[in-house]
C-alpha cells in the first residue's frame, strides 16, 4: 500500500490491469519504458495507464451499483470512494475530488455537444456540467480560503457564480428547447 502522496509506480498499475485482464504483457521496467515512447513523456505514459485502470474499476463499480437497489448501504458504499481517495477527512478535499469528477464528466459531453447531431439535451447536459463544476470550484475556494488574506480571490468568486449562473441559464433553455418536442 502507498500513502496518496507517493505516486504509485507504472508496474505497480501494470499489476493491477494484469488483475483485471487488461494488462497482457511482462509488466518490466524495460517493457514499460519502450511503451513510454510512444508518448510526449513517461508521465502521459503513466497517466495513460491509470486512466485505463480507472476506466476498467469505474465500469466493475457501475456493473455492482446496477445490481444493487438504491439505498442507504448503497450510498455508504460509494463514500468507501472519498475514503480511498484520500478525501474524506477534508470537505475542501472533498469538493475538490468531486470538482475533478464532474470536469471529467463535463470534457467528453462537451465533445458531444459540439456534434450538431446530439441536439439540445446534451448542450444543456454538457452546460449543467460545467456549472457545477464552476460551483464546486466556488464552494473550494471558499472552504481554502483566508477572508483575511485571500479577499481578492474571494471577491473573484462572484464573477465564477455570475458565469456558473449564465451556464446554467442556457442549460435551461436548451431543455426548454427539447421541451418543445414534445407539445
Amino acid at each position: 500500500m502507498t500513502s496518496n502522496d507517493i505516486p504509485v509506480t507504472v508496474e505497480q498499475i501494470g499489476a493491477a490491469l494484469a488483475a483485471l485482464g487488461a494488462y497482457d504483457g511482462d509488466n518490466t521496467p524495460a517493457e514499460h519504458a519502450a511503451r513510454a515512447t510512444q508518448f510526449s513523456s513517461p508521465d502521459i505514459y503513466r497517466l495513460h495507464l491509470l486512466n485505463t485502470l480507472l476506466g476498467k474499476v469505474q465500469g466493475q463499480a457501475k456493473l455492482a451499483d446496477d445490481a444493487r437497489d438504491d439505498g442507504e448501504e448503497l450510498f455508504t458504499t460509494w463514500l468507501e470512494q472519498l475514503k480511498g481517495a484520500g478525501t474524506w477527512d477534508s470537505p475542501a478535499k472533498q469538493v475538490s475530488f468531486l470538482g475533478w469528477q464532474v470536469r471529467r464528466v463535463g470534457i467528453p459531453l462537451f465533445l458531444l455537444a459540439n456534434d450538431p447531431d446530439t441536439g439540445p439535451i446534451v448542450d444543456a447536459a454538457a452546460q449543467a456540467a460545467e456549472a457545477l463544476h464552476i460551483l464546486l470550484g466556488v464552494c473550494g475556494t471558499f472552504e481554502e480560503a483566508d477572508p483575511a488574506v485571500d479577499f481578492v480571490a474571494i471577491i473573484n468568486q462572484g464573477e465564477m457564480l455570475n458565469v456558473s449562473r449564465e451556464l446554467l441559464a442556457s442549460a435551461v433553455a436548451n431543455t426548454d428547447t427539447a421541451l418543445e418536442t414534445f407539445k
